[in-house]
């Protein structure tokens, strides 16, 4: 009755959510999918490394990432991006699986002849005409909000994207539109908005005046203004506001990327309370997602929570020689007639960093792109001796004419002399020299010597010599930061990304207890991710779950002695509810991720079906069984027309014997119950393990308690064999039924250390405590918990009970 009544509460409610409205009175296209299909939310927090994470969650400024960890079973993962460390790079790998795409956030284009910066359309249209090319976009069919490319969604599904046209698509299409009437419909969002945008602007105000009166360039710390409340502000209640839409619609996969950190990062530093200060707007917005996922009547929805690269706080390398990097490269050129005509420029291009406003578009877009193209060709000089292109700590110079190996060298040994903290110079073998300014290394021979965490040293290595040796890279690759730590920036800024420094390669993925990341390597990248959401949207084959050789003979063994102290042994049950959650949606894969999180080794499920229409005709044991890689047992206590109905066990350890049969009946209406008894090969030893299902009636249970106490099942095992009876018993503790079954044996709520009870039904407001494992004296009970998070609360009517154990 409970479960019912939630589900009518949960339809009403959706029927009236404003984004429910938003999308019928809109017309937009929605999903024709099953409501249980499955959907992905990534949402990106650009440029929060893992380190600068721990420090706002442990400072309280992102409660909601808290919460998720606390409440909601989410786990902290570590992430590495690959290299160079930055978005364009990062998102290339992660929408269409190509490693090291772009050599920079800015460099040269021979095809065109100008320095691409990756914010700007074209070279972003260029750049994914090529990956798109090689692979699929992963955001095929979904949407994509502030990313670098579109990766794969439709044109009218890319908003305030590089790749895309920007604002002025957003018009045409009808978004601006959407998202204003969403606003609308959103009243209190909207209320919000108009207040946080002023609140910003003197924010932002009297932070540009600390900055002139600490010598900045007051026009500059005047420009940072306007990209900081739009950005950081308006971009970011716009992007959410659109996704809810989106979510609304149920389409499959959606990519949100917020830019605010790290734009307040390179102005400030990544440690500094101005860029902390937007964290707590990006927690806010991630809350208002994770529900509207949650309560998207159209798709299940998985949400993942991830950076693409961190940040390292830097010095800009002009402060050290002045003109930059571009000045030093002429000083030093080993042929001084060539460049002895360029005229010194103060402020090269080298040095600029263009703000992520630049790229949103607007009604005078095209002229703004035909400045932004006349400063990027290449000027005359600089076709006939050379070019650089570095914007953050990673450089690129380009040669006019052909230098040679010699004076390549030479040119690369006298930078690092005056100051560049390392060179990267190809070798005719495909290996990298590293010139550093202690010493030279050889690459990928000498990646013991990198001062990153053993398990990331090779990859890094690697990944560096791909990053010289890219089709794009300059003729010689400059790095700002060194092994020693230091760390220069070749553009204005006081932190920045693109560098192998373990803070910039050292994001995170937050994702929810069920999702266990499986790279193809040693560590956890942007393509493993893209492979995870394509397998979890049933657009790529998971690999096969490993299941040793199950057995079960018809005969009982004598068991072996069961010397297995120091074995931890989790079991569990859990009432599935035919897979039906309590906001209607039929979703085995719900409950199968609810399983993987229980981590349990054996698992006594109740409220299995078996062909019935209600459940697409499947057998739900052999499903779940098939999905985690369990060894299953089915027993059936009903069977019609319509297919059958009853329990099973799930185990990981072979079945040595299993039997099961009926209960006694409380009378001819009663349902029809059956227990299981399994003998499972634990490590070469016998368990028993029991799982049973018993009825509603008081003295139906009892009788059906007795029947399980009694010769049939219990006393069939040796008194000194561990034993383990599980499942919905219907019986509170301290009733009778539950007095006799703990004469003999030990309820583990009972008998763990400092254990407060955990109820498990109903789910979505535990009550009642009916749920229950009962042990032989034999265990010890070391901890007993429930999976109590927002999936597993609607995934069924019950919450799973885990036990872990070991024997004394």
């Amino acid at each position: 009755m409970l479960s019912r009544i939630n589900r009518a509460w949960l339809r009403f409610r959706r029927r009236l959510s404003r984004a429910e409205l938003a999308a019928r009175r809109l017309k937009l296209p929605v999903s024709e999918a099953p409501d249980h299909t499955p959907g992905v939310l990534w949402i990106q927090i650009d440029g929060l490394a893992r380190r600068q994470l721990e420090h706002a969650l442990a400072r309280g400024r992102m409660p909601f990432l808290k919460k998720l960890q606390r409440r909601h079973g989410y786990r902290l993962h570590d992430f590495y991006p690959g290299l160079p460390a930055t978005t364009p790079a990062v998102q290339a790998e992660l929408h269409y699986g190509v490693r090291t795409a772009v050599p920079a956030f800015s460099f040269l284009d021979e095809r065109t002849g100008s320095i691409d910066m990756m914010m700007q359309p074209e070279a972003a249209k260029r750049v994914e005409a090529d990956l798109s090319a090689q692979a699929e976009g992963v955001l095929r069919g979904g949407s994509s909000w502030s990313n670098i490319y579109t990766g794969g969604a439709a044109q009218e599904e890319s908003h305030f994207c590089a790749a895309s046209i920007g604002l002025g698509d957003m018009w045409r299409t009808g978004k601006i539109g959407t998202i204003f009437s969403f606003a609308f419909l959103h009243f209190p969002s909207f209320l919000r908005l108009v207040a946080l945008l002023p609140l910003e602007l003197i924010i932002a105000l009297a932070d540009a005046l600390r900055g002139v009166t600490q010598r900045q360039k007051w026009t500059r710390e005047l420009s940072f203004v306007i990209a900081r409340v739009f950005v950081c502000v308006g971009l970011r209640e716009m992007i959410t506001l659109g996704t809810k839409i989106d979510l609304a619609r149920g389409l499959p996969i959606i990519h949100v990327n917020y830019l605010g950190y790290d734009e307040q990062s390179h102005r400030r530093g990544p440690s500094s309370a101005f860029a902390h200060w937007t964290l707590r707007g990006i927690d806010r917005s991630i809350k208002q997602l994770h529900r509207a996922a949650r309560r998207s009547g159209r798709r299940d929805y998985d949400v993942w929570i991830f950076s693409d690269h961190g940040q390292v706080p830097d010095r800009p390398f002009s402060r050290v020689v002045e003109g930059g990097l571009e000045t030093l490269v002429r000083r030093h050129w080993p042929d001084p007639d060539r460049v002895a005509h360029l005229a010194p420029d103060a402020m090269t291009r080298s040095q600029q960093r263009t703000s992520p406003g630049a790229w949103l578009g607007g009604p005078r877009r095209q002229a703004r792109e035909a400045r932004h193209q006349a400063a990027a060709n290449l000027r005359s000089e600089e076709r006939d001796a050379f070019a650089v292109a570095a914007m953050g700590p990673v450089g690129h110079i380009y040669f006019g004419y052909e230098l040679g190996a010699e004076k390549t060298r030479q040119l690369a040994a006298r930078l690092v002399a005056h100051g560049v903290p390392g060179a990267l110079l190809r070798r005719p073998d495909g290996k990298v020299d590293w010139l550093t300014p202690t010493g030279d290394l050889i690459l990928p021979d000498h990646a013991a010597e990198l001062p990153h965490p053993a398990e990331r040293r090779d990859t890094i290595a690697t990944d560096l010599v791909a990053l010289a040796h890219q089709a794009r890279a300059g003729d010689l690759v400059v790095l700002g930061w060194g092994r020693d730590g230091t760390s220069f920036s070749f553009a204005e800024e006081n932190g920045a990304h693109a560098g192998p420094s373990p803070d910039e390669t050292g994001p995170f993925l937050l994702a929810p207890g069920h999702v266990h990341p499986t790279p193809a390597g040693d560590i956890l990248r942007p393509s493993d991710l893209r492979q995870m959401a394509l397998r979890h949207l049933g657009r790529a084959e998971a690999p096969p779950r490993p299941r040793a050789e199950a057995t079960v003979t018809s005969d009982l063994s004598p068991s072996a002695p069961p010397d297995l102290a120091g074995r931890p042994l989790r079991v569990a049950t859990y009432n599935i509810h035919s897979c039906c959650g309590l906001d209607g949606r039929y979703a085995p894969g719900r409950i199968a991720q609810v399983i993987a999180q229980t981590q349990a080794d054996i698992i006594a499920l109740q409220e299995i079906d078996v062909g019935h229409s209600r459940s697409r005709g499947e057998d739900q044991l052999q499903h779940l069984a098939d999905a985690l890689g369990y060894h299953a047992y089915y027993a059936e206590a009903w069977k019609g027309g319509d297919g059958a109905y009853g329990h099973g066990i799930l185990s990981r350890f072979p079945l040595r014997k299993v039997h099961h049969d009926a209960l006694p009946r409380g009378g001819r209406r009663a349902e029809t119950r059956v227990a299981i008894h399994a003998i499972v090969d634990f490590h070469g030893h016998d368990l028993h393990f029991i799982a049973a299902h018993l009825g509603l009636g008081r003295r139906e249970r009892i009788q059906q308690i007795d029947a399980l106490l009694g010769e049939v099942w219990l006393g069939t095992v040796p008194a000194d064999a561990p034993v383990i009876l599980a499942g919905d018993f219907n019986t509170p503790a301290g009733g009778p039924g539950y007095r006799r079954l703990t004469r003999d044996l030990h309820d583990v709520q009972a008998h763990a250390p400092a254990h407060v009870a955990l109820r498990t039904f109903p789910s979505f407001l535990p009550m009642r405590r009916i749920d229950h494992v009962f042990v032989a004296p034999l265990f010890g009970i070391e901890s007993v918990r429930t999976v109590n998070d927002e999936r597993a609360r609607l995934a069924s009517d019950h919450l799973p009970l885990i036990a872990s154990l070991r024997l004394h």
